[in-house]
């Protein structure tokens, strides 16, 4: 999709000081380029801890927390809650807190910085931000002017008023926005990051977008179809071409965020997530949908209709006019020429790092 040529891994083009030694750093220990035997290599590349081998530690200690929110979840708010404002808010607080244990984990472990998976703290919740959220408030707007155009939507009145919807719309879109940025720093952040530094960029954004679509989203959702797993897909790409071309994540959590609150609490579309198909409660609008599946997208909302397709062509197209200039520059080892093996030397001192969230 674009041209420009790697280079060394992290996003703005930082170079760990042990990596411009020659030395390559996990968990503490410097591993200089010339010293991997047999053994050494099924574990270790040229820039140390191979990218499947870091994914597997993070995905692991990411099911570990998932295990320990869920039994916690369950005994605060049950097995299977229908999601009101104020359960979704506390179960995405927890979600969120563990996954940034898991990928502070990870950025101590690799001497890394979170800037480096695209979280960065310059230009958090800034213009790009806003300019992401509007744009998903205009294609969730395109999908349903359209779908209401054709007869498959229509607003019977309000579903709340008064100080009752103030709170409710504060809370669903607290709650929506920590769902966001837990998604995003998680699978377009650490995991895409990882797997470019293996196998590309866009070999790693095409693999974890359609497992986001089709593993997470159509295997483990109740009742939801193909045309939501590959718009779901679709979607994601779009997300990791954000990345790619502004160099951070937050169009991608300001988009995900507005659309998600939009679709939600301002339209009133179903989700699967809800009870298998159910819209939230304390929602703005009393709407209801009608017509075939393909127009409205049944239980699994607006995401599943026709009607996204065409809207996420456009947005492609006119996000790559406005957004050339490739910025996260991370795509496995193109432009690295690692040393070539030779008689192993003592590893140079590593300096002390001031902490991963530094950009």
């Amino acid at each position: 999709m674009d041209g420009d040529p790697a280079i060394r891994p992290g996003a703005d083009g930082h170079v760990a000081a042990g990596e411009a030694a020659g030395i390559d750093t996990f968990g503490g220990r410097a591993y200089h380029r010339g010293m991997t035997g047999p053994g050494e290599r099924a574990f270790f590349g040229p820039w140390g801890l191979r990218a499947g081998w870091r994914l597997l530690i993070f995905n692991a200690a990411f099911f570990l927390f998932g295990l320990l929110i869920k039994a916690l979840l369950v005994s605060v708010v049950g097995g299977d809650p229908e999601w009101t404002a104020w359960n979704f808010f506390f179960i995405e607080i927890v979600s969120l807190a563990g996954s940034l244990a898991c990928v502070h984990l990870m950025a101590g472990i690799e001497h890394r910085r979170l800037a480096d998976y695209g979280f960065t703290r310059v230009g958090a919740f800034g213009r790009l931000f806003w300019e992401g959220g509007l744009w998903g408030l205009a294609a969730i707007g395109a999908v349903v002017a359209v779908m209401a155009l054709a007869g498959g939507y229509a607003v019977r009145g309000l579903a709340l008023k008064g100080s009752d919807l103030i709170l409710s719309s504060v809370l669903w879109a607290a709650g929506l926005l920590l769902a966001s940025l837990l998604e995003e720093i998680v699978f377009r952040g650490y995991d895409l990051f990882t797997l470019a530094s293996g196998i590309r960029f866009w070999p790693a954004a095409i693999v974890l977008s359609a497992f986001f679509g089709f593993y997470l989203h159509y295997v483990q959702k109740p009742n939801e179809s193909l045309v939501d797993a590959l718009s779901v897909t679709l979607i994601a790409l779009f997300f990791c071409l954000t990345l790619r071309r502004t160099g951070n994540l937050w169009f991608a959590i300001g988009w995900h965020w507005t659309f998600n609150f939009a679709a939600l609490f301002i339209f009133g579309f179903p989700n699967t997530g809800n009870r298998g198909g159910l819209p939230i409660s304390g929602r703005l609008l009393d709407a209801a949908t009608s017509g075939p599946d393909w127009l409205t997208g049944g239980p699994t909302g607006a995401e599943a209709s026709f009607i996204i397709f065409p809207v996420l062509a456009i947005l492609f197209v006119a996000f790559h006019l406005r957004h050339r200039k490739v910025k996260f520059r991370v795509d496995g080892r193109r432009g690295l020429t690692p040393t070539s093996p030779g008689p192993k030397r003592r590893p140079a001192a590593i300096p002390p790092r001031r902490g991963p969230f530094r950009t």
